[in-house]
């Protein structure tokens, strides 16, 4: 859950200050437990859509703990960490798949008959996600394109949805001013009329004021961030990343009369807790005292997915990722590239997987290679490597179905030229 805001009140002046706000009971509490006590007896999958920090989290974890208080808790830290325990499950679990989204991009997703075989193991499985995330993956793909989000689509036909509203309604305002004399973060949360109630108390408002209000290097170093995680970009990202991209988003004379310690004051403004809640970008440790890269909070990034949807990477972001991109990453960024109509970026996102033997990128850039009429390519990149690799099949696949589909590009290659 977001951490929430400080007030700067006293211990004795409010409540729990350095812990949770006192919970406001809201609407949809009553369905949600009765799917969580249904989930409970027979197994199943609970998923709470809506918008960043309205309460998604908050919501499922108050009601986990009345439903089910003495089973056990898994968070899994990744795909592959679920698809562990799938092999081995235990009943009266509760999985826990905060941000679904997170656990299907990454490398291998998350199965949907392994997630069948747990709902049948009497596991209770609980998600959030994101409206777009959610629309987007249950949606059918046009006939003849990639169908990336199969699997998920089977997944999600496993479970029980509960959409949350992106605003308190009248009764849940009232709930609110119950308890606004006890704490006092609620009543700062009941007064800020610019914004809904959960999303001031995780400070989301002022990281956006933060971003919009913030000096020249810092917003560059900041909006480098935000657009590397609109196309694609989940892992933390890197400094020297965020070195390379950010002249792009400055002018000439900014970039020319940048001080030497330009990016270390950029990350200083950028790392600054804001209300004692939250950062623009939080550091992702590599060890002690050692960063690794930083995240970009989840509101902002919402926000920035909302006005920058149309607004095109300037190229030194592009070069960026290529370069100093994470290889969980290199598939997404290598389609979502192409898609973009950088067709350059996307064959250079994909030859760097096929380099580290990334099955997603090898069978983009076998699939986009007859389209450009350079088949010879594709059929060496296969050929050069050993047909035990885990993606030499499906890219021989891919490259078969280019040669189908374009004739006319197929020069003197025939199918069984590639396939041998």
């Amino acid at each position: 859950m977001h951490a929430a805001i400080q007030t700067g009140q006293s211990p004795e002046a409010a409540h729990g200050e350095a812990e949770l706000p006192l919970y406001v009971p809201q609407d949809f509490d009553a369905d949600l437990r009765a799917k969580l006590t249904l989930t409970a007896q027979q197994g199943g999958f609970v998923l709470l859509v809506g918008d960043s920090s309205v309460g998604k989290s908050r919501a499922l974890f108050e009601a986990v703990k009345v439903v089910v208080p003495d089973w056990w808790l898994l968070h899994p830290c990744d795909a592959g960490a679920l698809r562990q325990f799938a092999e081995h499950s235990a009943g009266r679990t509760v999985v826990w798949l905060d941000e679904l989204q997170d656990y299907l991009d990454f490398a291998g997703g998350v199965p949907a008959g392994q997630v069948r075989e747990l709902i049948a193991a009497g596991v209770m499985l609980v998600a959030t996600c994101w409206p777009g995330e959610h629309s987007k993956r249950v949606a059918l793909s046009e006939e003849g394109r990639p169908d990336p989000y199969a699997n998920d689509r089977r997944l999600i036909g496993l479970v029980d949805v509960l959409q949350v509203p992106p605003a308190f309604s009248t009764h849940e305002r009232r709930r609110a001013e119950d308890l606004a004399g006890t704490d006092h973060r609620i009543r700062v949360a009941l007064d800020t009329p610019d914004a809904g109630f959960t999303q001031v108390m995780a400070a989301g408002p002022e990281l956006v004021r933060h971003w919009t209000q913030a000096p020249a290097y810092a917003k560059a170093v900041i909006t480098a961030a935000l657009d590397a995680r609109r196309v694609g970009a989940r892992a933390p990202l890197t400094r020297d990343y965020l070195a390379d991209a950010a002249p792009g988003y400055l002018n000439e004379r900014e970039v020319a009369t940048a001080s030497p310690h330009w990016l270390d004051s950029a990350l200083e403004y950028a790392t600054r807790l804001l209300r004692g809640a939250i950062a623009v970008l939080a550091p992702v440790a590599a060890g002690m005292g050692r960063i690794a890269g930083y995240r970009v909070a989840d509101y902002l990034h919402q926000h920035a997915l909302r006005i920058r949807r149309t607004i095109h990477l300037p190229d030194t972001a592009w070069r960026a990722l290529v370069v100093h991109h994470h290889p969980d990453d290199t598939g997404r960024l290598a389609f979502s590239a192409g898609s973009r109509g950088r067709d350059d970026y996307a064959e250079a996102f994909a030859r760097r997987g096929v380099d580290i033997g990334n099955s997603p990128a090898a069978r983009y850039l076998a699939s986009i290679l007859p389209v450009k009429g350079r088949i010879d390519e594709g059929v060496a990149m296969i050929r050069s490597h050993p047909d035990g690799s885990h993606w030499h099949g499906l890219a021989a696949l891919e490259l078969a179905d280019g040669l189908v589909a374009g004739p006319s590009q197929r020069g003197h290659h025939s199918n069984s030229s590639v396939c041998r």
